[in-house]
């Protein structure tokens, strides 16, 4: 078999139960194995396995999975097969993917953490490195998880940490510093005219102007946002 032979297709899968225990499956591929097909006059679609991933989950019936045709013979067929998942279930799959079923799944064992790519139309692409988690959504909004941790990117809106569900802007630091300026030149100016008037308060006017001298020691290299 030669890629360049091949079509790679959507199919859905009907039966998962190889009597040879070799992995293979019976599927509905789109202008090849037609739904109205008998389950007998299915053919049997073996796994593309890769080198050093001989171990992979037993498909799921009634789920999505990629397909090669070899348009050079018609009854060689190859599917890709869902990588060394913990658990196989329905139950896990759905409650791990948002409860919809993606139309692609990749899965690969990262030292002892599990990384998957997923697709399906409602939530876009989903990538998952154990507790890391990025969301690609239709809409273009994207969502970076790591542990409690969330960042939210929409347009030209960033939000970053748990907002309760305000939609508060966030203070830029560039335009704080130029507004606490602005304060320590209007005070300066206001003690400069005050001609006596408010010696009694002088030395609070001198510890505010102080304090907001090193205005730009606001503006930080390194972020922690709680």
């Amino acid at each position: 078999m030669q890629l360049h032979n091949c079509e790679l297709l959507p199919a859905v899968i009907v039966d998962v139960e190889d009597p040879k225990k070799l992995g293979r499956i019976k599927c509905v591929i789109p202008g090849y194995v037609d739904p109205s097909f008998s389950k007998e006059n299915m053919p049997w679609v073996r796994p593309l396995s890769m080198y050093n991933h001989q171990c992979f989950s037993k498909p799921i019936k009634g789920y999505k999975v990629w397909v090669l045709v070899n348009k050079s013979n018609y009854n060689e067929y190859w599917y890709f097969p869902f990588f060394e998942l913990n658990d196989v279930s329905k139950e896990f799959l759905e409650s791990t993917y948002d409860k919809h079923n993606p139309e692609v799944i990749i899965s690969h064992n990262c030292g002892g953490n599990h990384a998957t790519l997923t697709y399906d139309e409602e939530n876009g692409f989903s990538i998952r490195l154990g507790q890391h988690h990025i969301k690609l959504h239709p809409d273009g909004k994207i969502t970076i998880l790591g542990g409690d941790g969330i960042i939210e990117i929409e347009g030209s809106k960033i939000k970053i940490g748990n907002t309760g569900g305000t939609d508060e802007p966030a203070v830029l630091g560039d335009k704080l510093v130029t507004i606490l300026d602005k304060l320590k030149d209007a005070m300066l100016i206001l003690k400069g005219e005050s001609q006596g008037m408010l010696s009694p308060l002088y030395k609070g006017f001198d510890k505010a102007v102080e304090a907001l001298s090193p205005s730009d020691n606001i503006k930080s290299k390194n972020i922690t946002v709680n």
